[in-house]
């Protein structure tokens, strides 16, 4: 059976463009989906990225989809220290097993 590449790696491949106001300013500042941060235009103010959970910090596959484009072990052994110091070591495989959970009622295969 032919692997299957992730859709989720597009989205991960292709930086998109964010649009976020200025903390300091309120003006429009456009960062790109894979910046971390980007300085306003108007007062210089750093303006950062919302850090949301990526399936290469939880997905088993990770290394395999995506592993050409991004360092995968980094990332998720980043995540397990940012989980632990907010207090839930445990974040990476509560989030495996809540997909898993989803995918299994929804009929989904693992593979």
């Amino acid at each position: 059976m032919a692997k299957v590449k992730c859709p989720g790696s597009i989205r991960n491949a292709t930086p998109t463009p964010i649009d976020r106001k200025c903390d300091n300013c309120g003006c429009d500042v456009e960062m790109w989906s894979d910046e971390e941060k980007a300085d306003c235009p108007k007062c210089g103010t750093t303006i950062f990225k919302d850090k949301v959970p990526t399936c290469v910090e939880w997905c088993s596959s990770a290394e395999e989809c995506m592993g050409d484009i991004l360092d995968v072990k980094k990332i998720k052994e980043e995540a397990r220290k940012r989980a632990e110091k907010d207090g839930d070591p445990k974040f990476v495989e509560k989030v495996s097993e809540m997909i898993k959970k989803k995918r299994e009622e929804k009929g989904c295969d693992s593979e």
